[in-house]
């Protein structure tokens, strides 16, 4: 890509939004989450600047700017008002009124409304933005409108449980029930999924998107070997002997059924490298329509971001 395509600028915006997401669910990781979102936003800025008549790219930058929204009213919520906010429940309804006296979040919170509005228009069919816009207007107290767009996130994602979650606080049926695991309907790509403990108490669940399985393989390849310390600190192979532990790649292409391959069954490993076989993987398939470059998705009930 040509250097000054916004598109690499939407992939820096998103990469500072993943930590950001990362940080949020971290008990005590909020101070850092303001910087990130300045960096993501002015990435977007850039991004915008050299932008041309591409609705894709419009769109992928509409939804980033409605995610940076909703992260800065999470993260004041959070450490300024001291009150919960996150992807598992959602947040409290008029928590603006209830619980912010001084108002510090209710600018925020009106920008995220707008963002996720303006995101909507630029992407009538996204499944994350409907969430994050029920997310602030429960925040500021608009139930009718919250339920709304909360029915809408289960509409377009049946199985989000935060949506669902979200609707019983309100006190307001669900959508429709939850269905079983289709392919995206718009876009096809790889998403890598890795689960394991990080400690007798705590543990991650990471989700990465891929545009191409070759990307998959080209990653996992620097993260699983060889044995050195350049190597990822997110996963190893030492991780994934633990029970319970988990590298899953899934396939989506729309129209068609999930395609899954259990990696962690695939592993060998030596005392130099581990290794994943990649037979009867797919590695070289042209994963068609592309997700556009730097678009996050909703999926497992999670944010998700491309991996570059």
């Amino acid at each position: 890509m040509p250097a000054q395509d916004p598109r690499i600028h939407l992939l820096q915006a998103g990469r500072s939004l993943a930590e950001c997401e990362f940080l949020l669910r971290q008990f005590g990781g909020e101070p850092a989450v303001p910087g990130l979102i300045a960096q993501a936003r002015h990435h977007c800025d850039q991004a915008e600047q050299g932008m041309h008549e591409d609705a894709e790219t419009a769109a992928t930058l509409a939804i980033l700017r409605a995610v940076a929204s909703t992260f800065a009213l999470r993260q004041v919520v959070l450490s300024n008002v001291c009150c919960d906010f996150d992807d598992d429940d959602g947040t409290l309804l008029n928590g603006l009124g209830k619980h912010d006296s001084k108002g510090v979040s209710r600018p925020l919170a009106e920008e995220a409304v707008l963002a996720a509005q303006a995101a909507l228009v630029a992407d009538p069919h996204d499944a994350l933005i409907p969430l994050y816009l029920g997310h602030a207007l429960t925040w500021t107290g608009d139930q009718n409108a919250a339920i709304a767009a909360y029915q809408e996130a289960l509409q377009r994602a049946p199985d989000d449980h935060c949506a669902r979650s979200a609707l019983s606080y309100l006190h307001a049926p669900p959508a429709k029930e939850p269905q079983s695991e289709t392919s995206h309907p718009r876009h096809a790509f790889a998403l890598l999924r890795s689960a394991y403990w990080i400690n007798n108490n705590e543990s991650e669940d990471a989700l990465f998107l891929f545009t191409s399985i070759a990307d998959v393989r080209t990653h996992l390849a620097a993260v699983l070997g060889p044995h050195t310390s350049s190597r990822s600190p997110y996963l190893t192979g030492e991780d994934l002997d633990d029970e319970g532990a988990e590298l899953a790649l899934h396939i989506h292409r729309p129209g068609h059924s999930i395609t899954k391959y259990d990696l962690n069954a695939r592993l060998h490993e030596n005392t130099e490298t581990t290794s994943i076989d990649w037979t009867g993987v797919p590695v070289d398939e042209l994963l068609e329509p592309p997700l556009p470059l730097g678009r996050p998705l909703r999926l497992h009930s999670r944010v998700c971001f491309p991996h570059d």
